[in-house]
């Protein structure tokens, strides 16, 4: 019988492989049209189906706490994927990806060496070894550092690092709801990005059916990752849940590899090895 640790790290495990699934289609999608545009499909079709969610399954009325903590997690991602693709936009593509990476998990780990017991010596050495996995799994050669783009690298880090603190906060009361108004911070980063810009959001002579059912894939798989991520934290350690949860680059970097026949860097290749090491250490 899994014990509660065992099933939060299976969880935390199952949203790597739906985020990392999720930024596959999302990385995919955003070649070919804005990433405002594609966060205000995804996260606005994230939306719909958690309120579809909460209508099939009412879960009363959310509490001020849920709302708040739930708005500042979905602010904070907003935030975090906007200035994470813009900073993929200015070159050094591999550090930026992988200064967002170990920082998104760092940051949850930081608040629960504060406000939980401390973990286990096996676990940190194992924290340390997923630190290090992340970053040779999202790290790839490419052009010379752009200092504005490491800087959005880092801001993205920490904004998904709070994104992981606040859900887990927010979801205490309830998750659904937690998640939902999560979605609408979101969401709100998007309009508010279109509407700074003037409404220039969608690219001239984009096709509706290239993109639409790429952004829904990555909306929904992101939703649903989000939620796995939630549970596991609460059933579970924040610290745990939140740094398997942030190896999901190997899920997406294996797809590339199965589906677009990319080859995966030697660095990778030891990364993804030694976050499988990681994993045991951790869930041990």
């Amino acid at each position: 019988m899994m014990t509660a640790g065992g099933e939060a790290s299976a969880l935390a495990l199952l949203s790597a492989v739906v985020w990392g699934t999720s930024d596959f289609c999302g990385g995919i999608v955003t070649r070919r049209t804005t990433p405002a545009l594609v966060l205000m499909i995804a996260h606005g079709l994230g939306l719909m189906a958690l309120l579809a969610a909460i209508a099939v399954h009412p879960a009363g009325l959310p509490t001020r706490h849920t709302v708040f903590f739930g708005l500042i997690a979905g602010l904070a991602g907003g935030v975090g994927l906007l200035a994470l693709y813009r900073g993929l936009s200015l070159g050094s593509m591999g550090l930026v990806a992988a200064l967002s990476g170990v920082l998104s998990a760092a940051v949850p780990v930081l608040v629960s060496f504060f406000t939980e017991a401390r973990p286990a010596a096996l676990k940190l050495a194992g924290f340390a070894v997923a630190g290090v996995a992340i970053w040779l799994i999202a790290y790839s050669p490419g052009r010379e550092a752009h200092p504005h783009g490491l800087g959005l690298g880092l801001l993205a880090g920490v904004c998904f690092g709070f994104l992981l603190v606040f859900l887990h906060v927010a979801g205490r009361d309830n998750a659904l709801w937690a998640l939902t108004f999560s979605r609408v911070g979101s969401v709100s980063c998007a309009v508010a990005l279109g509407i700074i810009s003037g409404g220039r959001l969608r690219p001239e002579g984009l096709r509706w059916g290239a993109i639409f059912p790429l952004a829904a894939a990555a909306g929904i798989l992101d939703t649903a990752g989000n939620l796995l991520y939630t549970v596991s934290s609460l059933t579970g350690r924040l610290d745990v849940a939140a740094v398997l949860s942030s190896l999901y680059p190997a899920g997406t970097i294996l797809l590339a590899v199965w589906l677009l026949r990319e080859r995966a860097t030697r660095g990778q290749t030891v990364g993804m090895a030694l976050a499988i090491v990681a994993v045991v250490m951790i869930s041990a």
